[in-house]
């Protein structure tokens, strides 16, 4: 039992309520077994031994009866403050017997009935209890009337609701309860006289004029529920349901603005309110205000600390906003609570990649376990750096080292490991040899996969364009060929045959007819119309060059080549300022250092006005 026991008697009792089994002896080898009592029986034992004890009390005379019932109302004080309403009720109905004239204990037994549901038992001690009142005790009567609107008794609660209300005409709740039995019947100006009419009676309070308003949000005339809600708030400027209710009129009637406004108003006063800074921090996620709403978002977390979700979000704020410092400490410190949390180490991980501290970022990803959804791209995220890291220490040294080997023992582990993986990991292994010119490495890599399912058209493109690389021409072909069996309007396969041969110099009136399918297939594609002036440009044909070609630049302002087919085809036409313009982007956009020096000692003959060595035709 969790109970202690102050009486000899009184343990009995307690011992058979907290026992719901008897023991019964095993004769071949003495052992006691337990065998489960059903709870009705075990409960209608009690209640008999109680009725003893009751019996035994009144008969022992006024001292025995006053020691028993401060016995039993403690027992059962302490079954109500551990949630255990049944036995409770058990121990009040047989003290209730034993002091039937006791007021307090019939109250305290109605409200544990109300717990349990028994509202009719209730009700009768309840009325009772009122009765002997002469129906004065403002409490009781409140509780007798909730019975009766529980039970459907819409006359007597009323009835019991005015009463109150003509003993106590400026108290809230009857006044309050009454116009909602009003409204939930229709009859809405009755519930709004009556609101009026105790609002007169007790200036300075709001809450009649908001009750008022939530009747006209029922009706959905949020015009009207709105004058009623500012009414509150001049009322009381403190009353934060008005305001929040305020705020919520101007949501639904479009007026987010206004909403805000209101909110912020409150606030200034009232910076602690978690109701209003809840709303407040909501509808700013929801206008996408992000940078306003972090110090809103900042005071909610330091009121509810313990509120994982909005610390989430804060940390996503701080990461979008840049303060990636505060985004770290915010994660790191909800690892406390959730050290295995994938979405977390997801978003530490992707915080320190941002901010190039990769080594960080892989400790972060690679923690988050296989069963996670995060697992796939996580593993990948780790795959793209590992990349960058063994790039960076071949640039620097020249030669493959530690990182290199880090690199691919992971990725290859990766590809073993999880066959969905294989093609997306095969792509980034290839991608990264194609980094360090070993194409046939990243060739070789690409056609040990080609066969799966993954093993998508854009892949296969990716794959014809290393064999272009490595002149490899029959191979690109009959790969693109392919695709075009399969899909005859495919324009950037049509594309890719013409510039082929264009780059080749090769059967150029051949290319003219392949770029000419492709543009009439996409003809907003920027990087097709690129080819059709780079066409032009082959044939001499300048100005119908630079048209095409300034049309694509349009389309990929950001596109590499096309800005540097651009800077060739304006110093041919000697107008070198142009050409300077258009290399200047080509060496802004490139991500490749060898490419970028490249295109620096162009621009150093294009200063000098004179067309470069790499752009004479062939």
């Amino acid at each position: 039992m969790k109970l202690l026991l102050k009486s000899a008697l009184f343990s009995i009792l307690v011992l058979q309520i907290g026992c719901s089994h008897v023991s019964t002896k095993n004769k071949s080898s003495g052992e006691v077994d337990q065998k489960v009592e059903d709870p009705q029986e075990t409960a209608k034992r009690v209640s008999n031994r109680l009725k003893e004890l009751v019996q035994a009390a009144k008969d022992s005379g006024e001292e025995k009866i006053r020691f028993l019932a401060s016995d039993m109302y403690l027992k059962a004080s302490a079954a109500l403050m551990e949630g255990d309403y049944l036995t409770a009720n058990l121990i009040f109905e047989h003290l209730v017997s034993l002091v039937p004239k006791d007021t307090f204990v019939k109250q305290k037994y109605a409200i544990s009935l109300i717990r349990t549901g028994d509202l009719e038992l209730s009700r009768k001690l309840l009325e009772n209890v009122y009765s002997s009142s002469k129906k004065k005790d403002f409490r009781i009567g409140l509780v007798l009337a909730g019975v009766y609107t529980s039970l459907g008794e819409t006359k007597l609660a009323r009835a019991t609701y005015s009463h109150l209300l003509r003993n106590y005409p400026r108290s809230e709740e009857p006044c309050i309860f009454l116009a909602k039995s009003y409204a939930l019947e229709k009859k809405t100006k009755k519930a709004v006289n009556l609101l009026n009419s105790c609002q007169r009676k007790n200036r300075g309070k709001g809450i009649f004029s908001y009750y008022i308003g939530k009747i006209y949000v029922d009706l959905k005339s949020y015009k009207i529920a709105k004058t009623y809600f500012q009414k509150a708030i001049r009322e009381e400027k403190d009353f934060s349901q008005a305001v929040m209710a305020l705020g919520l009129i101007y949501e639904e009637l479009g007026s987010q603005n206004l909403a805000m406004k209101t909110y912020k108003k409150y606030l200034r006063s009232n910076p602690n309110d978690s109701l209003i800074l809840s709303r407040m921090v909501q509808l700013l996620f929801t206008q996408e205000k992000f940078k306003e709403v972090i110090p809103y978002a900042e005071r909610l977390s330091d009121i509810d600390p313990e509120n994982l979700n909005l610390r989430v979000k804060l940390g996503i704020l701080y990461k979008d906003a840049g303060s990636f410092k505060k985004a770290i400490s915010s994660f790191e410190g909800l690892l406390e609570f959730a050290p295995d949390n994938d979405k977390i180490l997801y978003y530490l991980g992707g915080i320190y990649q941002e901010i190039q501290n990769y080594d960080k970022s892989i400790e972060f990803y690679g923690k988050i376990k296989n069963e996670s959804g995060l697992y796939q791209d996580s593993s990948f995220q780790i795959a793209q750096m590992l990349s960058i890291l063994a790039k960076s220490e071949y640039d620097n040294s020249k030669e493959n080292g530690p990182k290199h080997q880090e690199f691919v023992e992971f990725i290859d582990g990766m590809i073993a490991k999880i066959k969905a993986f294989r093609v997306d990991f095969s792509i980034v292994k290839a991608a990264y040899f194609e980094s360090l010119d070993e194409n046939d490495e990243a060739i070789e890599t690409l056609e040990l996969v080609q066969s799966d399912k993954a093993f998508n058209i854009d892949h296969k493109f990716y794959l014809a364009t290393l064999f272009e690389k490595e002149e490899e021409f029959n191979k690109s072909t009959e790969i693109v060929e392919k695709i075009l069996e399969d899909d005859p309007k495919n324009a950037h396969a049509w594309n890719f045959l013409g510039y082929s041969l264009l780059e080749r110099n090769e059967s150029l009136d051949k290319a003219h007819k392949y770029i000419q399918k492709a543009v009439k297939l996409s003809p907003n594609d920027g990087y097709i119309r690129d080819s059709l002036g780079w066409y032009y440009f082959k044939k001499g044909d300048l100005e119908q060059a630079m048209n095409e070609v300034m049309e694509a630049v349009k389309l990929v302002p950001e596109d590499v080549s096309v800005n540097k087919h651009l800077a060739v085809i304006f110093s041919h036409m000697k107008n070198f300022k142009q050409a300077k313009v258009y290399l200047k982007k080509a060496i802004q956009t490139t991500s490749s250092e060898a490419e970028k020096a490249e295109l620096v000692e162009v621009l150093k003959d294009l200063n000098k006005n004179r067309i470069p060595a790499n752009y004479q035709l062939p």
